[in-house]
């Protein structure tokens, strides 16, 4: 009687099949997580571009409260500094400036189809500095 050892070539491309569909499941998973990492690197700046919005009106909080209390750039050309210069994100700004506003920023990313996961909105509360 002949002891024949090892793995049958059946065997081999069965193991062979299961370790590539998990090899699959690992990539495809890598890939979400750099894009939901993309998307967390999104939303880190542009809460500093809303943050950045809100520190540029400090120094110019007079003009905005008695001078120009427009925040749209074409009519008051102070405001143009607000916005950030990066052309992936957008600043929603209210239309006049008052004394408690919310600002929104936000950005495209075709990956997301939850439109509410690509914006970042801060409220902003000032106190009436210019009398």
């Amino acid at each position: 009687m002949r002891v024949v050892s090892g793995f049958s070539l059946l065997e081999v491309m069965v193991s062979m099949v299961i370790a590539a569909i998990a090899l699959l499941g690992l990539a495809a998973a890598q890939i979400k997580a750099m894009q939901f990492a993309q998307n967390s690197f999104n939303y880190t700046v542009a809460l500093i571009h809303a943050q950045n919005a809100i520190e540029r009106i400090w120094p110019d909080i007079c003009h905005y409260q008695s001078v120009n209390t427009s925040l749209n750039p074409v009519a008051n050309p102070t405001a143009a500094w607000l916005y950030p210069n990066d052309p992936r994100f957008t600043l929603t700004l209210p239309d006049t400036f008052s004394l408690d506003m919310s600002l929104t920023v936000s950005w495209h990313d075709e990956r997301m189809t939850n439109t509410g996961v690509d914006q970042v909105s801060l409220h902003a509360s000032f106190v009436n500095e210019c009398l």
